[in-house]
This record gives structure tokens, C-alpha cells and sequence, in this order.
């Protein structure tokens, strides 16, 4: 599994995260999707085989969410705070 970051652009609200969550959770090789309202962002657990960060930034886009572009890594993202790295 791998793992890969999105941060909104705009702050989100619950009602929000929750809808960006289902969205990513109805794709095809994902695995677990973490929110996160505090830092504005989730965390999406995904087969690389099955799924990829270009196809989930794609559907946050589809689904009118402006995203930052994800950060990927098999750590959760290997910076910005990682401290397996």
C-alpha cells in the first residue's frame, strides 16, 4: 500500500470531509481514507496497482474540491513532518 496527502485549498467543513472521504472511498484500489479537519487534508491508503494519486486527485477535482497536489510515499507522504524518514 502506499499513501499520499491532499490538502484543500479552502477550508472544508465536517459535512465536506465526510462527502470528500465517500468519494475517495468509492475508487477502485483504495484502501483507507484518514481525515483530518484540523490540518484541512486527508490521507488515502491505496493499492498502486489498482489506483493512483493522479486518478484520486482527479476525482477531488471532478468533485469541485480544490486540492494542493498530493505528496506520496510508503511512510504517508516521506516529508513535511514524516518522522520515519
Amino acid at each position: 500500500m502506499q499513501s499520499t496527502i491532499f490538502r484543500f485549498k479552502a477550508a472544508t467543513t465536517q459535512e465536506s470531509m465526510n462527502n470528500a472521504v465517500r468519494v475517495l472511498s468509492g475508487i477502485d484500489g483504495v484502501g483507507t481514507v484518514t481525515p483530518s479537519i484540523v490540518r484541512n487534508e486527508v490521507n488515502v491508503q491505496f493499492d498502486a496497482t489498482r489506483a493512483s494519486p493522479q486518478r484520486l486527485q482527479a476525482a477531488l477535482d471532478e468533485a469541485g474540491y480544490g486540492v494542493v497536489t498530493g505528496n506520496t510515499g510508503g511512510c504517508g507522504g516521506g516529508g513535511g513532518g514524516c518522522s520515519c524518514s
